[in-house]
């Protein structure tokens, strides 16, 4: 029994004195090659490195081919009609007729939309046409032995005046004598003072200057209108625009004849910019700018808003790009000639829903269209060309 243990003591002795003495020479054999293939070891290190880098980085990018761009531009706006008007009263007196006036009703142009009574003005008239009619009835005689060769004219001049018609024409004068004559007896002044009663009398019966509905109604028949009271508002009926609102920035690639497309509940409609506003709303620090719309009055109504999308002309010499591929606002990714990443920043001259249009990426250059995270400047990249 004390055999074995003995032995046993002695084995493991053994065994621990190999197990130190390899140790020993294991660790000064690494140490020794160590230190002599240092570099070898840190430059095969590096190349690994670099080699795993290179293989985890693939890129989507384009080449950029600048060309003519026909951006479009959304905007929205309201309807409006070309015409919208206040008429106004310009006489004094108590408003007669139908009751067609009302807000709502339809008028063609030339019929009247509303009457002003004008009996006294009528009486006014007649009264100084027969004292007119008195007036050349006592100058005939005169005129026939003074001016024999102008009584015609005169005579023809005083039967053609009746109550019910305007005064005609007033004969034109043949000499300085025949004119003094005339001017003398006050038939002149009393022609033209008729006149302008006729003129005034036209004022009493208001007619519409085109076709248009009337959109409100300030009084009813009955009321009583002075000079300058406004009756109604009044809108032309269809011939409407509407009126859209875009950036400052954007201005300046609309011009006049640019084709916009409108939306309203799945229809379609067309029109062009007729107009371009010359100043900013300060509220919204945007520019208004006009244009028609092919639509009747059965499918778009006054004050209704559309969207609106404005077909430019076009830029030459730029490129679209998305616009997640932008950062910091204005700079891209691009990749040198060794496909190793650079920064460039980009001049942003329009922007649409998704992309954007820069005016300063040279042609053939290969810029990144896709966000990037977690890369720098200088990293080797593998591009794939879309």
């Amino acid at each position: 029994m004390n055999i074995r243990k003995t032995l046993i003591i002695i084995s493991s002795g053994v065994l621990l004195v190999l197990f130190v003495v390899v140790s020993s020479l294991s660790y000064n054999a690494g140490k020794n090659y160590g230190v002599s293939n240092a570099e070898a070891i840190r430059t095969a290190n590096a190349r690994s490195s670099e080699t795993h880098e290179q293989q985890i980085k693939s890129v989507l990018v384009s080449k950029v081919n600048n060309s003519l761009v026909k951006n479009n531009i959304s905007s929205s706006g309201r309807v409006v009609t070309s015409n919208n008007i206040t008429i106004l009263s310009e006489v004094q007196g108590v408003l007669i007729g139908n009751n067609k006036f009302k807000k709502g009703s339809e008028i063609n142009k030339g019929e009247i939309i509303f009457k002003v009574e004008n009996n006294d003005l009528l009486l006014l008239i007649n009264s100084k046409k027969s004292r007119f009619m008195s007036l050349i009835s006592s100058n005939l005689a005169d005129i026939k032995l003074d001016f024999k060769s102008e009584y015609e004219k005169w005579n023809d001049f005083f039967n053609a005046i009746t109550m019910d018609n305007n005064l005609p024409l007033f004969p034109k004068t043949n000499s300085s004598k025949e004119k003094n004559y005339i001017i003398s007896r006050s038939i002149l002044a009393e022609y033209l003072s008729i006149k302008s009663d006729e003129e005034k009398l036209k004022k009493y019966a208001v007619l519409a200057p085109f076709d248009g509905i009337i959109t409100k109604s300030y009084t009813d028949i009955g009321g009583n209108v002075n000079p300058g009271s406004p009756v109604v508002d009044f809108i032309r009926k269809g011939n409407m625009e509407i009126e859209l609102t875009v950036n400052a920035s954007e201005l300046k690639f609309i011009n006049i004849g640019d084709k916009v497309e409108f939306i309203e509940n799945g229809q379609l409609f067309f029109g062009k910019i007729i107009r371009k506003g010359s100043f900013v709303n300060q509220n919204t620090q945007n520019i208004s700018i006009f244009s028609t719309i092919n639509a009747d009055a059965s499918t778009v109504y006054d004050g209704m808003y559309l969207d609106a999308r404005i077909k430019t002309r076009g830029t030459p010499n730029v490129f679209k790009l998305a616009r997640r591929a932008v950062f910091d606002e204005n700079k891209v990714f691009v990749l040198d000639s060794k496909d190793k990443l650079r920064i460039k920043k980009v001049n942003i001259i329009a922007t649409e829903a998704n992309e954007v249009i820069v005016d300063n990426l040279p042609n053939n250059i290969k810029v990144v269209i896709e966000p990037l995270v977690n890369v720098s400047k200088g990293t080797k990249v593998k591009a794939i060309i879309k």
